[in-house]
């Protein structure tokens, strides 16, 4: 019986080893994407913008150049424009439909969103999803290609 345990264990790791090897790191980057996004949707959609600042990969120059702002800089502007906009009557309502998938070994996605826009309810389907890595995966655009007013303010894009 001991032998049959030890044979077992054995199989086991090396299934989980080949498993991870061919799929892991796609399953886990798009893992983590889907759950930074659920976050900062679900942030975001309850207007806790200091929390859902916290799953935005946030810039200050062109999206792929380094970052040059200070995290709390960056995170001041970032909650401070998106509690005006709210007060102006334009946020996130809610969300529904996210999807994550890999592109060239990076995530991307799309989901369906519910914007108040000065007070009127706007739907808009598959709303683009990018992310970008500092630490782990953030998201950095929200994007509806109608270029709304919102879609900045939401953006990881900052200035001092």
């Amino acid at each position: 019986m001991g032998n049959f345990r030890k044979v077992t264990w054995i199989l086991t790791g090396l299934f989980l080893v080949v498993f991870s090897l061919l799929l892991g790191p796609d399953l886990l980057v798009k893992y983590q994407a889907s759950q930074q996004a659920t976050q900062f949707l679900k942030y975001a959609a309850n207007q806790d913008f200091e929390k859902a600042f916290d799953h935005v990969y946030f810039f200050n120059g062109a999206y792929d150049e380094d970052v040059t702002i200070e995290e709390n800089s960056a995170r001041r502007s970032w909650v401070s424009r998106n509690k005006k906009l709210f007060i102006e009557g334009t946020y996130l309502k809610s969300y529904d439909h996210l999807s994550i998938r890999m592109d060239d070994g990076w995530p991307n996605g799309t989901v369906d969103i519910v914007m108040m826009e000065k007070g009127k309810e706007k739907h808009y389907p598959n709303v683009y999803i990018s992310f970008n890595k500092k630490n782990k995966w953030q998201v950095g655009m929200l994007q509806s290609f109608q270029e709304k007013d919102w879609e900045k303010p939401y953006s990881g894009h900052v200035v001092q």
